[in-house]
C-alpha cells in the first residue's frame, strides 16, 4: 500500500509540482510578493503537473523500461485524465484572472502574453523536438540538458512571478532578482547533476553527452560534490549580501539545504525504486523552502 502511494504521489506529477510550488512560495516570501498573485501559485502547480505528465506519457509511448514507464502504461486512461483536468485548470486560472496577467494600466499587456507563449514552448521544447530543423529536443542536446532545465524552473520559480506583479512598484531591487535567480540556478543545476548521473546508462545509450556520460559518473560526483555546493553556497552569500539580512535563523535556511545537497553527493544511490529517488533528491525543493518558511516566522516575531 506504502508503496503503491508513493508511485501514485510520484509518477502522477503531483510531487514535482509541489516542489516547483514550494520553491515559488519561496520567491513569494524573499521578495514580499502580494497575496493579489496567489493565483500564480495555483499556475504553477498545475502547470508543472501538466507539462511533466505530458513528457512522461510520450516517454512511456516507447519501449524504455522502469516502474515509472511500467506505471505510465498501467494507468494510461489516468494519467491523461490528470494532463486534461491540468490544462483545464491552467486554462480557468487564466481566464478567470485575466486583467491580473493579461491587463496593466488599462491596456492589454503584450508582453506578459509572450511570456505565456514562450516560457510553455520552452518547457514543452525540453522534452519535443519543436525546431524543424533539428529533431532533437533540448534534453537531447547533452550541454543543454541540464542548463535549460535549470533556467525554466529558476525562471518561472524566481522571475516570471515578478514579471506579472500588478504596477512598477516593488520592495526589491533588479540586483536582488537577479542575484536570487543564480542562486535557484545553481541550486537546481546541482540536483539536476545528480539526476544526470542517474540516467548515466540510458543518455550513453541515446547518444546524449551529458556531463555525467562525458566525464563518467565516479568523476562527475567526485568534482560535483564540491563545486555544486561551493556554487550553492558563494551564491547564497551573495543573496543574503544583498538583501542585506544578519540573521542566523535565516543563515541556517539558508546553508542548511548546501549541506544536504553536499550529503545527497557525497551518499549518492542510484536507487532501483525511482519513485523513492525522486523523494529523495527532488524532496531536497521542498525542504528547503520549509526551512526558510520557518526561519521567516520566527525572524518576523
Amino acid at each position: 500500500m506504502v508503496k503503491n502511494l508513493r508511485f501514485f504521489i510520484v509518477y502522477s506529477n503531483f510531487f514535482i509540482a509541489t516542489c516547483a510550488l514550494s520553491l515559488t512560495y519561496e520567491t513569494f516570501i524573499l521578495l514580499g510578493l502580494p497575496p493579489s498573485l496567489n493565483w500564480y501559485l495555483i499556475l504553477i502547480f498545475f502547470g508543472t503537473v501538466f507539462i511533466y505528465g505530458l513528457h512522461y506519457f510520450v516517454k512511456s509511448r516507447n519501449e524504455k523500461s522502469g516502474s515509472r514507464m511500467d506505471w505510465c502504461r498501467q494507468n494510461e486512461k489516468f494519467l491523461l485524465s490528470i494532463i486534461f483536468l491540468s490544462f483545464i485548470l491552467i486554462s480557468c486560472v487564466a481566464v478567470y484572472h485575466y486583467k491580473s496577467i493579461f491587463e496593466k494600466f488599462g491596456a492589454f499587456n503584450y508582453p506578459n502574453l509572450a511570456w505565456f507563449i514562450i516560457i510553455p514552448l520552452l518547457a514543452l521544447g525540453y522534452s519535443y523536438p519543436l525546431n524543424p530543423w533539428n529533431k532533437k529536443s533540448l534534453r537531447q542536446i547533452g550541454w543543454l540538458k541540464m542548463a535549460s532545465l535549470s533556467f525554466i524552473w529558476s525562471f518561472t520559480t524566481v522571475v516570471l512571478p515578478v514579471l506579472m506583479l500588478p504596477d512598477e512598484t516593488s520592495g526589491f531591487t533588479n540586483n536582488t532578482l537577479l542575484v536570487l535567480f543564480i542562486n535557484r540556478f545553481f541550486f537546481i543545476a546541482a540536483l539536476s547533476l545528480l539526476f544526470n548521473i542517474k540516467d548515466y546508462e540510458e543518455d550513453k545509450q541515446d547518444g546524449i553527452k551529458t556531463i555525467a556520460v562525458l566525464m563518467g559518473p565516479a568523476k562527475s560526483l567526485r568534482y560535483g560534490k564540491i563545486v555544486m555546493p561551493l556554487l550553492s553556497f558563494i551564491s547564497a552569500l551573495w543573496l543574503l549580501f544583498t538583501m542585506g539580512i544578519n540573521k542566523p535563523v535565516f543563515y541556517a535556511a539558508f546553508f542548511i539545504p548546501i549541506l544536504l545537497l553536499f550529503l545527497l553527493y557525497y551518499r549518492f544511490s542510484h536507487m532501483k525504486d525511482e519513485a523513492a529517488f525522486v523523494i529523495r533528491y527532488d524532496g531536497l525543493m521542498i525542504v528547503k523552502a520549509l526551512l526558510l518558511i520557518f526561519a521567516f516566522l520566527i525572524g518576523s516575531s
